[in-house]
């Protein structure tokens, strides 16, 4: 044996590099032999979470195998002071802890995917489930972040409770400057959990906008209207204001389609032709409720017709307006044919001719001269007692 293997310092050294190479060799049969071996034992389960639980785990199981081998590698060598034990037994722990934290990151999220995926399967929207979920994995991602930094902090034996008295008083100027962000912010968390308003929905605003909801984001919620352009409302602003959802209780919904007929009309047959129009109309428009039967309610006696309400059904809010469109070609139509009449308003103007004016006789206190002088029947200004 060389003199140089004989030291002490050497064979520790050796020891050091058979343990990598070691560690490096349980990595990687954990990899080709031990994952592909769990992974046929967990295809036989009636579900695939477990599947994707392990493949999260590959990696980060291979990464602790070399982090113990390299830690009992530098520990097995004899050259370390107290202080540097010191700082590779901590190093160490923070090692591990990134790797609890990088290893949780991966199993949260492929879970929260998996999960994700099975409610979309089963939601009838979709798009609000992905949104929803997306938001979720997001703030428990930042928890658990914040979480592994304070027990990374804890463990190099950094007092945390100045640091979160700072992040407190810190957190306070930011709220203070941010208000207004802040608050969009939180109407936006209060929107996803009682959901007034989701992905899909057709709103219609106290403003007056009205539209289908594309995205409900945390600042603010997005609304294409109906010349398919985009409304960006702030969440604080929605959540404040008076909307009107069309989709709740439930998509389906009623269509009022007003009309009048003349006094003389029959109310009974008015009644019938509407409803068998109404009929034939909800068979052949796409999106009405088929299932539905119209109904005709008589409102009121109006100065020149009898008025009626025709009440029919769509399952979806835009249909109401191809609905109403056609009901009300075909109404008309049916009206003429079975002569029913449809009065419209009709203006009298009486046109009064003047009386002709008829002169009067003036009377005795009225006949006096421009210059103030009575004058008398026959005298003039130049008659008896007209001098001036």
């Amino acid at each position: 044996m060389p003199n140089w293997l004989q030291s002490e310092n050497a064979q520790d050294a050796l020891i050091s590099i058979g343990i990598l190479v070691v560690a490096a060799i349980l990595a990687a049969l954990a990899r080709v032999i031990f994952v592909p071996i769990l992974r046929k034992v967990t295809a036989r389960t009636k579900t695939d979470l477990d599947d994707v639980i392990l493949r999260a785990l590959n990696r980060p199981i291979a990464w602790a195998i070399l982090l113990a081998g390299l830690y009992a590698a530098l520990i097995n060598l004899d050259f370390w002071s107290a202080k540097q034990l010191g700082f590779l037994r901590v190093g160490s722990k923070v090692a591990g802890t990134i790797l609890v934290i990088y290893a949780a990151l991966r199993v949260f999220n492929v879970i929260a995917q998996w999960y994700t995926d099975v409610a979309v399967e089963k939601s009838p929207r979709p798009r609000e489930v992905q949104a929803q979920a997306v938001v979720g994995r997001k703030v428990i991602n930042i928890l658990i972040l914040v979480a592994g930094i304070l027990i990374i902090l804890q463990q190099m034996n950094q007092p945390i409770g100045p640091l979160v008295g700072a992040l407190g008083l810190g957190g306070l100027a930011v709220a203070l400057a941010l208000q207004d962000t802040l608050s969009n912010l939180f109407a936006g968390v209060y929107m996803m959990v009682d959901r007034p308003v989701t992905v899909g929905d057709f709103i219609k605003l106290e403003s007056g906008e009205e539209g289908f909801v594309e995205e409900v984001g945390w600042r603010n919620t997005k609304v294409r209207m109906w010349a398919n352009n985009i409304v960006v409302i702030p969440n604080s602003k929605l959540a404040q204001s008076v909307v009107t959802n069309y989709y709740l209780p439930q998509q389906e919904l009623s269509v009022y389609i007003s009309c009048g007929v003349a006094y003389d009309s029959d109310l009974e047959h008015v009644e019938r032709v509407s409803v068998q129009v109404g009929k034939e109309v909800m068979e052949r428009v796409p999106g009405s409720a088929a299932d539905w039967t119209p109904v005709v309610r008589f409102k009121e006696f109006a100065d020149f017709s009898i008025n009626f309400v025709v009440v029919l059904r769509v399952k979806d809010f835009a249909a109401q307006y191809l609905l109403g469109h056609e009901y009300v070609k075909a109404l008309h139509r049916r009206f003429a044919e079975e002569g029913i009449e449809i009065p419209f308003p009709i203006r009298t103007v009486i046109m009064r001719t003047p009386k002709p004016t008829v002169e009067r006789p003036l009377m005795e206190a009225e006949r006096v001269s421009p210059g103030g002088v009575e004058v008398g029947e026959g005298e003039g200004p130049g008659g008896p007692g007209g001098g001036v």
